[in-house]
């Protein structure tokens, strides 16, 4: 596990931007996909998956605070983290994070039934900038891991902070 170097603003703007625009989408049990949106309340498909749970958490393992692996460390780092769910018994399902019209795809995984310090640890285990919390009865928001993006982002109604 690394400390992440210091992000000159405009690309903290960018990223911040890329992770809004995102569809996150997420594979149902019964083969339906349903997207979640920062900002928008969860699918109803997914608020029955998370039944009485009430939140859940999209997160991957892949490119590392944001800077891009090749394909085969990206499968391996997620590999890891679906080891550890199963491991742990969490329930998750698999998703992709997108961009509609654009080629990057970044898989994911919604996770129910985990606890705040244990998604944390996971966060700093893989080396992530954010996830996105997804609750049942309010807009899913992101949630920022790192405290130096504090300056520049401010407070916003879609982000909170860790």
């Amino acid at each position: 596990m690394s400390v992440p170097e210091a992000d000159p603003a405009a690309r903290i703007q960018a990223l911040l931007t890329l992770y809004r625009e995102s569809h996150y989408d997420v594979y149902l049990p019964h083969g339906d996909v349903a997207t979640i949106r920062t900002g928008q309340p969860p699918p109803a498909g997914i608020r029955r998956w998370m039944g009485g749970a009430g939140i859940a958490f999209y997160m991957t393992a892949c490119n590392p605070y944001s800077h891009s692996l090749p394909r085969e460390e990206n499968e391996q780092r997620l590999e890891s983290l679906r080891a550890y769910l199963r491991e742990h018994e969490f329930a998750f399902l698999e998703g992709i994070g997108h961009i509609p019209g654009e080629v990057w795809r970044e898989p994911n995984l919604l996770i129910r039934g985990i606890s705040e310090s244990s998604v944390a640890a996971l966060v700093r285990t893989h080396e992530q900038n954010s996830i996105l919390v997804v609750r049942a009865e309010s807009p899913a928001v992101l949630r920022v891991y790192r405290s130096d993006w504090h300056a520049v982002v401010g407070e916003c109604a879609d982000v909170e902070w860790a």
